[in-house]
């Protein structure tokens, strides 16, 4: 049963997410993007701030952070490439082949074996 698969943890190394804390750091990065770098433990990361923008170099800074500080970026097209976060496909890559915006889902193809 797929509710069986589901965890209350959904990070993965190497995928973007955006933050989403305003008490970090005085707001300064809230809603800012960034690359999970390492996992720590099922519900802390480190993570890479990026770019605010493609001339601003502001990105770089390397912050410690809980998942609760932190939101999955939800892709913009159909094609892009995907990393399911939870239930029976953790782990696995994926192409999304529908997008469902106001729902916050997407139909999405296994693309790895």
């Amino acid at each position: 049963k797929e509710d069986d698969k589901r965890r209350d943890y959904w990070l993965y190394p190497n995928i973007q997410v955006r933050i989403i804390s305003k008490k970090l750091a005085k707001g300064q990065y809230y809603k800012r993007k960034a690359i999970v770098r390492k996992v720590i433990d099922k519900y802390a990361a480190r993570v890479e701030v990026l770019e605010s923008s493609y001339k601003a170099r502001d990105g770089g800074d390397v912050l410690e952070i809980d998942q609760d500080d932190l939101e999955t970026v939800i892709p913009k097209e159909v094609g892009e490439k995907v990393r399911i976060l939870n239930g029976t496909f953790r782990g696995r890559k994926a192409r999304v082949v529908k997008l469902k915006k106001d729902k916050y889902r997407a139909d999405l193809r296994i693309s790895d074996g």
